[in-house]
């Protein structure tokens, strides 16, 4: 594989399909709603919440009131908890559909772009539609070895804490030896999250190739996710380089975007406190909003970047008949 005309192709079809950029940014769509948000929670709350002295006064106060929950029943406790639980589930799955649809949609077009087909930003979310219920079953699949091991790191937070409340009721009990239970739980805790972070890494890279593979040879979810460890076995070195390249520019670069972005958020703090109850406010929360849009589109163009250079080079591999 040709990592240099990889890049090459990939700046020139982002450059050239500038919907693509439109794309970027639903994929990172979390973020820029977040960050959309965040400026103007101060219009909405009270002021002092964003101050941590106020938080500091309360604690050291003997006047917090603790909240009544003496209306609270176990019917009403349980429609909070599956409202709440209703309203995560939402917000995870309407962001995951929008993300992944927009991945599906530039890996389309890269797609049709190579093969020199029409392409418009329609053709490209009906692609990306298309490729939808794949990429759930290869999401499901993949991160499902990670759920096991997320559980299994519960199931024995769990059973030590229990284990120590059960010892702690026995008199008999020695407190070096309660001490040492809880010590060892939660240090088995500690190693087995250790793994979590290489785990995850692991298994967005490969998710990541297994999508293209779906979407390019056009396979079923067993056979794309079998093809796609074939592919990496013969050409682990090419996908190993040109993880270093393409992460490592990514993260460069979105270092810098922070970077440059944290002058004018410095200059905009003060002002920004007053929300929107003031000329300064207004003004503050402007130039927050169009430092939040202006990253967001830059941000977007390097995941639409970092899309097309991944298809363009999964399919220069698979093309060659790997």
């Amino acid at each position: 594989m040709d990592i240099g005309n990889v890049i090459t192709q990939s700046i020139e079809l982002v450059w050239k399909r500038k919907f693509l950029w439109l794309l970027g940014m639903l994929m990172g769509i979390n973020s820029l709603v977040f960050n959309l948000i965040r400026p103007f929670l101060r219009s909405f709350l009270p002021s002092q919440w964003f101050e941590m002295e106020y938080w500091l006064n309360l604690a050291q106060s003997d006047n917090i009131t603790p909240p009544d929950f003496s209306s609270l029943t176990s019917d009403t406790f349980g429609l909070y908890l599956l409202g709440s639980v209703l309203v995560l589930f939402f917000y995870v799955v309407v962001f995951w559909v929008i993300v992944t649809v927009a991945e599906g949609a530039i890996i389309g077009a890269t797609f049709e772009d190579q093969r020199l087909r029409p392409l418009t930003f329609s053709t490209s979310l009906r692609l990306g539609f298309s490729y939808l219920k794949r990429f759930a079953a290869i999401d499901a699949a993949v991160f499902f070895p990670l759920f096991l091991w997320m559980l299994f790191m519960t199931i024995i937070g769990l059973i030590d804490t229990i284990a120590v409340g059960y010892m702690t009721l026995q008199t008999e009990a020695e407190s070096s030896t309660v001490i040492s239970v809880f010590v060892l739980g939660w240090l088995c805790v500690f190693a087995l999250s250790c793994f979590i972070i290489p785990i995850t890494l692991i298994s967005i890279w490969y998710r990541t190739l297994a999508f293209r593979d779906a979407a390019i040879l056009d396979h079923g979810v067993r056979e794309a996710m079998r093809h796609t460890r074939q592919v990496i076995r013969q050409n682990f070195g090419d996908f190993l380089v040109m993880t270093v390249i393409i992460y490592g520019l990514s993260y460069v670069t979105g270092w810098l975007l922070s970077f440059l972005s944290l002058p004018i958020l410095a200059l905009t703090a003060v002002p920004l406190a007053t929300g929107l109850s003031s000329i300064s406010g207004i003004l503050a929360s402007g130039a927050n909003l169009f430092i939040t849009l202006l990253i967001a589109l830059l941000r977007g163009i390097l995941h639409a970047f970092t899309a097309v250079a991944w298809t363009i080079g999964y399919r220069q591999l698979t093309s060659n008949g790997s």
